[in-house]
């Protein structure tokens, strides 16, 4: 498949079956993502796959909506305080870090045909229990990882390529 080809493919689903993920196509996933570049190469991430039902359902308390239940595996991108870049003006890039891993994580799960759904809006300190989080660690985002259920994709949009690209 072309870059285009999985990019174009990707969507955010609300919606997964009640199928279980190969361990194949896990490991897979994360191992793209493990190749993520990262600020001066500091990798400062972990990425938490939530399978058991327990914790699932604590991480869920922390977003509730019912189509995150139906996932079988939740990935939760957490950066490492302390452990990334930040440029002489004192800007941090430990976001922007974990958002390219995130992508790549995706993105290779579209490519072996699983749905997943950024969601950064969940009740971090709720998450952070749910997890046992040491202090160092702070979830940025979180993803379904699943067989989508096909009526649960969301179409989106684009801005024309001459409103984002300026050439000079």
């Amino acid at each position: 498949m072309k870059f285009v080809d999985i990019v174009n493919s990707r969507f955010s689903y609300r919606g997964y079956l009640n199928k279980e993920v190969e361990q194949e196509k896990i490991d897979y996933i994360l191992e793209c993502a493990r190749l993520a570049p990262s600020a001066k190469n500091l990798q400062p991430w972990k990425i938490y796959i939530v399978k058991s039902e327990k914790i699932r359902k604590k991480v869920c308390e922390a977003y509730a909506r019912e189509w995150l239940k139906e996932a079988p595996v939740i990935a939760v991108f957490v950066g490492k305080k302390g452990e990334n870049w930040v440029r002489s003006d004192g800007k941090d890039y430990l976001m922007c870090d974990i958002t390219i891993i995130c992508d790549y994580f995706m993105l290779a799960a579209t490519e072996v045909r699983l749905g997943t759904c950024y969601i950064a809006a969940f009740d971090r300190e709720r998450l952070k229990e749910a997890l046992s989080l040491p202090e160092n660690e702070e979830p940025f985002l979180m993803t379904p990882l699943g067989y989508p259920k096909p009526e649960s994709r969301r179409e989106r949009s684009r801005k024309p390529l001459s409103d984002i690209y300026e050439e000079l």
